[in-house]
Order: C-alpha cells, then structure tokens, then sequence
C-alpha cells in the first residue's frame, strides 16, 4: 500500500523531524492544531501510526505512552525517570551484542534490538 501524503500527514511528519525529543501524540497535535486547527486528536493519533507502521518515522513507548521519532536506524534510549527526557544512544557494540544473545533465542527469531537505560538527567539530579 502506498502512503498517500495528505497535508495532514505531511504537517505531522513535518514536526516529528523537526523536533529530537520524541514526542507524545499530544504533542504533536497542539504543534500541529496551530497550522490544522480543524484537526482532530483521533486524525493526528491514525497518522502517526500510519506513518510509524510505513517506516517513516519510529514509534517508541516509554512508561506506557506512545512517543514518536525521525531516526529510523537502530539505537538506543536513555531515559530520567523523573522529568521522561529520552536521549538517543548510538552504540554498534551494544546493539551487536544483543543481536548475538538473540540468536541463542530457540523461541523467536529476533529481527532487531534496543535497550532502554533508567536513570536520572543531570538536571533532575540537581533538584
């Protein structure tokens, strides 16, 4: 199936590549009312996980909520449990690490992988 790019469509993915802090669907329908005002939280919502399941853009849950990015290459995530700020974490060692552990996996044949490190920001530490 081909993604036909609405003006819709090209708003939302527009702001996710503009923006490197992952954002939430609420957010990026506040970002995007103000161009679309007609726009709808269920429309915005639709979009990303159409453009997520495309391979546009990547769809990432942290504590349960739904948060959106450009990068499409495999990384990591550094992420405060305190404030939720995530930090791309590029490491080809780790990432062929895992891939080497997931090949002794008999379940499940593992396609790709990412970690998620849990800690505190240096600005929430400071409080």
């Amino acid at each position: 199936m081909v993604v036909r790019f609405t003006n819709q469509r090209q708003e939302i993915l527009d702001y996710i590549n503009s923006k490197p802090h992952h954002p939430t669907v609420d957010e990026v329908y506040t970002a995007v009312k103000i161009k679309l005002p007609r726009i709808s939280k269920a429309t915005v919502y639709q979009n990303l996980k159409v453009l997520a399941e495309k391979g546009y853009i990547k769809e990432v849950n942290i504590k349960g909520a739904s948060r959106f990015e450009p990068i499409l290459d495999e990384h990591h995530h550094i992420i405060c449990r305190e404030c939720g700020k995530i930090i791309d974490y590029e490491s080809k060692a780790l990432t062929e690490y895992s891939m080497t552990l997931a090949k002794n996996m008999k379940d499940m044949d593992i396609e790709f992988t990412n970690t998620n490190f849990y800690g505190k920001c240096k600005k929430c530490k400071k409080r």
